[in-house]
């Protein structure tokens, strides 16, 4: 089971970040990185070495990733709806 994908972006690129369930009762998180260079196709995918008993401490693990991998300031969407503004 998917969440609704949230997103974080800066100058150089958008990170759509997922939380998963899976298996049941268990949560992880995955990473689309979407480079910003050009017409070149720049996608990478990063995923959680392991997982998390709730789906707060995955999100969590996934902002916190997601963060350190972004340079100045951020804009934060639930995929469509803003949810935070850094």
């Amino acid at each position: 089971m998917s969440t609704h994908p949230m997103s974080l972006t800066d100058h150089r690129r958008t990170l759509v970040m997922h939380v998963l369930e899976d298996p049941p009762g268990r949560y992880t998180w995955r990473i689309v990185v979407e480079e910003k260079c050009g017409g070149a196709d720049c996608d990478s995918t990063i995923e959680a070495h392991g997982d998390y008993a709730s789906h707060a401490e995955a999100e969590a693990a996934c902002w916190a990733a997601g963060n350190s991998m972004l340079d100045g300031q951020r804009a934060a969407t639930d995929m469509g709806a803003s949810r935070l503004t850094h």
